[in-house]
């Protein structure tokens, strides 16, 4: 059974561009697993970053299985990390909006539409969702903050507040975003390449898709939440609006760069959204706190698939042997207290040979390593 791991890019390191690279990188690579004796994965993508969780076929190494993916910003990780790292996302503790619950309803879609899984992802996903959703209901503070909530009160904090505004993309992000500023007293146009339901944004104007570009003339932020993979918004027609904030939020971006005025994307949001959750992070740490030690739990719960555990057993095995042997040894040649003493001497020493010969495998995480420990540890001898 193949080893753990997960090679990740999300906004900490990379812009929205690079990851856009990367994803395509991912799918390249994924192309080439499924005929890898024993390999499963799952990719995540969304707006702010791209994982691939990979268990390895075979016996190979698996830092040598993540090699092509290597990556200005891209980080690996393995066993316990990529597990606790896991948790961390579904917590939204790695979120550009710390605590946010929006990713695990992201992590779910990409979960149920995968069709990499085998016994290890599984397990680890289904008992994952489990532990973080006992996690938020005992810990999360009972507020999250949200992309659309953190561009929505960047916007109205630094701009004028009678201007109303355009908020282009009815998707989950769109929906989101317009009844965050209607809520903060906005007067809120909304437009969609398809239609959708009038009652998802209450109060809101609906706009005909042909005719939000000049409509949105007459606000103060146009908010860009398609998903569209090209730019719906021109540098030309941002700066014949010199007054019109362009708030993108699109990955990849929505909006051509402009000349002339205010423009916001994902790019920029880290930092904004760093310095306006500075304290609302502190009320996370309980939530951090116990996310350790569910990761620990989880990546003991779940090494019992990988090949850790036939470390384990060979050096026990190893151990009960010895055990064995010297105390036989020990009670044919004297007895009473001597064999005891004599019994305890031969396994102190026939450990320190033990230890000291296969002290080279113990430190190896070489190609076939797995292998030598599962032969070790007596797996397919017969009865």
């Amino acid at each position: 059974m193949g080893r753990l791991c997960a090679v990740l890019m999300d906004h900490n390191s990379s812009t929205v561009e690079t990851r856009a690279a990367f994803s395509d990188r991912v799918a390249a690579y994924i192309d080439g697993v499924g005929p890898r004796g024993g390999a499963e994965y799952l990719k995540i993508e969304t707006c702010n970053r791209i994982e691939l969780y990979l268990v390895s076929g075979g016996d190979r190494d698996e830092r040598e299985v993540v090699s092509p993916l290597a990556a200005e910003g891209a980080e690996a990780m393995f066993g316990y990390d990529a597990v606790r790292h896991l948790l961390r996302v579904l917590l939204g503790l790695e979120s550009m909006a710390r605590g946010e619950s929006h990713i695990v309803s992201q992590v779910k879609a990409a979960y149920g539409n995968s069709d990499g899984c085998g016994k290890v992802l599984h397990r680890l996903f289904q008992r994952a969702f489990g532990l973080t959703a006992s996690l938020r209901s005992g810990c999360h503070p009972g507020r999250e903050p949200s992309i659309p909530y953190i561009a929505a009160k960047h916007y109205a904090e630094n701009s004028v507040a009678a201007a109303p505004v355009m908020v282009v993309g009815m998707g989950e992000v769109g929906i989101e975003t317009a009844r965050v500023l209607s809520l903060m007293g906005r007067r809120v146009l909304v437009s969609n390449r398809t239609e959708r339901p009038s009652c998802a944004v209450p109060n809101a104007e609906t706009v005909p898709w042909d005719e939000w570009r000049e409509r949105a003339r007459e606000c103060g932020a146009i908010f860009l939440c398609t998903s569209s993979p090209v730019p719906i918004l021109s540098c030309e027609t941002q700066d014949a609006m010199s007054g019109v904030w362009t708030m993108d939020l699109g990955a990849p971006h929505q909006s051509a760069p402009r000349n002339h005025g205010v423009r916001v994307t994902l790019d920029d949001m880290k930092a904004i959204s760093d310095a306006m959750t500075q304290e609302y992070g502190k009320s996370l740490s309980a939530l951090e706190r116990e996310a350790d030690r569910a990761s620990a739990a989880l990546w003991a719960e779940i090494s019992v698939l990988t090949d850790d555990t036939w470390k384990h057993l060979a050096l026990a095995r190893a151990r009960a042997i010895i055990k064995e042997r010297a105390s036989r040894h020990a009670k044919s040649r004297a007895c009473g207290e001597r064999s005891e003493r004599r019994e305890e001497e031969l396994e102190a020493f026939a450990s320190s040979v033990m230890n000291a010969f296969l002290r080279p495998l113990v430190a190896a995480r070489a190609a076939h390593s797995s292998r030598a420990w599962r032969i070790l540890s007596g797996e397919g001898e017969e009865e």
